[in-house]
């Protein structure tokens, strides 16, 4: 009988339920009128992307972004018909997934170049010096993240805001990455002038805080739920002990003493 591999059976196991979690992601509705804007529609499939990335890691979470979403397309007849947008667009959901991931991981200095970089790429533009206050709350995002960086590493060991706060940075910046990486090849593609970007100024940042928030809220609920699992097995393996030693007992005083009076008849 051949050996079974249970760590990598697993591992293909979660990878494949990333994927088909991701696929089908596709059919939640988007997110319309929120906070009380007009015509602002919300698609939840980069908030995946960025679940994908702390739940999976930057390779693997990237991975499962692009082949999820890249099923969806081919399984509906419509990726070979896709415009040049729609496939960067995935290119650009799988960034969300490696920079939510690599701060995840701790890789801080990674993410925030990627992050950073693209920010400097906006600026390289005519459109991103006319429409230079554009890119606020990324800066903004970015400073903050800089700013309390240690203070996050020391208190997410510990601390449950923390912890929440630690996800929902790396949430944020993912799912801004894939909002400046589209905004800089909107402008490349279609050539949209400068004040099509000031337009939107107040209303992106409301739309991609609420699209950050629920992948790190549910990340934190499944790190809480299985923290207080792990601290709970010490007591479970203490009972399971307990258990046997008690049933051990039992086979002592009922079985074997019986077994050894019969003996000495």
């Amino acid at each position: 009988m051949p050996k079974l591999r249970v760590k990598n059976d697993v591992k293909v196991v979660y990878i494949a339920f990333g994927i088909v979690l991701t696929y089908f992601s596709i059919y939640m509705p988007d997110f319309m009128e929120v906070a009380g804007i007009d015509n602002v529609q919300i698609s939840s499939t980069v908030s995946f992307s960025a679940l994908n990335g702390m739940l999976f890691g930057p390779f693997w979470g990237a991975l499962i972004t692009l082949s999820g979403f890249s099923l969806y397309k081919i399984s509906a007849g419509t990726f070979f018909t896709m415009s040049t947008f729609s496939l960067l667009s995935l290119i650009f959901n799988a960034m969300t997934s490696i920079v939510s991931g690599l701060i995840v991981n701790r890789e801080h200095k990674a993410a925030k170049a990627i992050f950073f970089g693209l920010i400097c790429i906006w600026y390289l533009f005519d459109v991103g010096r006319t429409a230079y206050l554009y890119p606020w709350y990324h800066l903004l995002v970015l400073g903050a993240f800089v700013y309390f960086d240690r203070l996050i590493l020391k208190k997410s060991i510990t601390s449950r805001l923390f912890i929440f706060v630690s996800l929902f940075f790396a949430s944020l910046l993912g799912v801004l990455t894939d909002h400046m990486a589209g905004s800089i090849s909107y402008h490349l593609l279609y050539d949209l002038p400068a004040s099509a970007y000031k337009s939107v100024i107040l209303v992106y940042p409301v739309e991609r805080t609420i699209l950050a928030f629920f992948p790190a809220f549910l990340v934190y609920v499944l790190i809480v739920v299985f923290k207080d699992i792990l601290l709970s097995s010490g007591d479970i393996e203490s009972d399971i002990n307990d258990r046997k030693s008690r049933d051990l007992d039992e086979y002592i005083k009922n079985d074997v003493l019986d077994i050894l009076k019969n003996d000495e008849k």
